[in-house]
């Protein structure tokens, strides 16, 4: 086991004691890790393999220790040894000699960090569905994890089963205070800061279940980045600003990191999009649930009702952007126009189609109907898909922002939904995103559609 600084050593021999204060059934085998605050050890014991966190010194005395202390024994109490599969369990916590700390069950495989690039596609939502099921139990209990990210995510070999750990940071939604991290004038980031949405970075939102619950989505749409990308988020601009921290936290705060890929479904890399939204109001209306496998189902079933299929990629659509405000809208506007009726044809759809000028300066609006064939499965009719698209003016510069809409008859009554789209800033590939968020967005509107239609189906 190579050990390479005094403190390291330190922990290797204060694990070491810990396993034989437990008894002769008790063996450190190896360092399994290493995260910010301890290296994790595998530890041999009568129950097999488990996970042995040993706190570095600095986070164990103190008032800091204090304050992780109280942490611990919240998460061995509140989590505990549970049935969540893709969540680390807590089996023990507390203090040994002058450290701190937890007993977990060893998650299998890797750290999904370091293995990004080798993630299947068909892979991804997957782990999406089963992070966002350990996400849910958290919540189920009260708490939010603070700190989701790949970093923070083992998975199998096989990329079949993921397991969120670190659970030290978990907070609990409705405590005002945070075990006293939140009280009087303190308001600290106890999180990673590149997966930090920027109201809980900057702290502009008092806590409560309402910042937890962005905070959740927020991270949930990091780890689409991360695995749709293949490297974890804002990572160029972290070692750009080794030396700065303060520009790194101006970025993270206020660039959008781009999700883009012509091999993952567009209505994924739309709610990736939605759940990095910097508007946390907006990114809010997201719940967890979204991010399970099963409400893709629902976008399917959804997709089918209204003579869609599930898949299409957007393609190399690239336009060159007039001077002209005005002109580079109706150009964006155009170009989706002509995508979106090429998308349509190759499902066998015939829609009408028109673009018209909205009621705010430079927005257009894009209208496609068109009816099913009668006595197929769907009972809808005369179904229509309207965008409306109008720039916007951020910090950063112009973006392309839209709201999606969908309606249709059944019989005699008339259903409609509707959904605001994340902008999308102007660069070389906008037209490519604007095509893939606006097609994205049909499988959500047409589960929202036909939503009450599925219940017990």
């Amino acid at each position: 086991m190579a050990v390479t600084t005094l403190d390291e050593q330190e922990n290797l021999e204060i694990a070491n004691r810990w396993c034989a204060n437990k008894g002769p059934d008790w063996e450190l085998l190896d360092t399994a890790g290493r995260g910010g605050t301890a290296p994790v050890f595998t530890v041999k014991s009568p129950n097999g393999l488990l996970a042995l966190k040993v706190l570095d010194k600095e986070f164990s005395v103190g008032e800091r220790g204090a304050e992780t202390e109280k942490r611990i024994a919240k998460q061995v109490e509140v989590i505990g040894d549970h049935d969540c599969p893709f969540l680390v369990k807590i089996y023990d916590g507390g203090r040994f000699e002058d450290r701190l700390y937890i007993l977990m069950n060893k998650a299998e495989g890797s750290e999904l960090a370091s293995c990004l690039p080798l993630v299947p596609r068909n892979n991804i939502a997957t782990i999406i569905d089963q992070v966002a099921q350990a996400c849910i139990f958290l919540r189920g209990r009260g708490l939010c994890h603070r700190d989701i990210k790949s970093a923070n995510i083992f998975v199998s070999d096989d990329f079949s089963h993921a397991t969120l750990l670190d659970v030290s940071v978990a907070r609990e939604i409705h405590d005002p205070m945070g075990l006293g991290t939140d009280h009087g004038n303190q308001l600290p980031v106890v999180a990673t800061s590149r997966y930090s949405p920027p109201e809980y970075l900057f702290r502009l939102l008092p806590a409560s279940p309402e910042l937890w619950h962005a905070v959740d989505i927020y991270q949930l749409g990091g780890l689409i980045h991360d695995l749709v990308m293949r490297s974890e988020m804002f990572e160029a601009e972290y070692q750009a600003s080794s030396t700065n921290r303060y520009r790194f936290a101006w970025i993270v705060a206020t660039q959008t990191p781009v999700i883009s890929s012509e091999d993952v479904e567009p209505s994924l890399l739309l709610l990736g999009r939605r759940a990095l939204d910097k508007d946390w109001k907006r990114r809010s209306a997201l719940a967890l649930e979204d991010f399970q496998r099963s409400k893709e189902n629902q976008k399917k079933i959804g997709l089918a009702a209204i003579g869609f299929l599930p898949k299409r990629s957007a393609g190399d659509n690239a336009v060159e952007h007039p001077a002209q405000l005005r002109q580079q809208v109706l150009g964006y506007a155009q170009n989706l126009d002509e995508q979106i009726r090429a998308y349509q044809r190759d499902l066998g759809i015939t829609s009408i189609h028109k673009i018209t000028a909205g009621p705010r300066e430079h927005e257009q609006v894009l209208n496609f109907e068109w009816d099913l064939p009668a006595g197929g499965d769907s009972e809808f009719q005369h179904l229509h898909l309207r965008y409306q698209i109008a720039p916007v003016e951020t910090p950063e510069g112009w973006a392309m922002a839209a709201t999606a809409s969908l309606s249709g008859h059944m019989g005699t009554s008339k259903r409609s939904v509707e959904l605001d789209l994340p902008a999308i800033a102007f660069a070389d590939n906008t037209a490519d995103l604007m095509f893939s968020t606006c097609v994205g967005a049909v499988g959500d509107l047409a589960a929202m559609l036909v939503g009450a239609d599925l219940e017990g189906k």
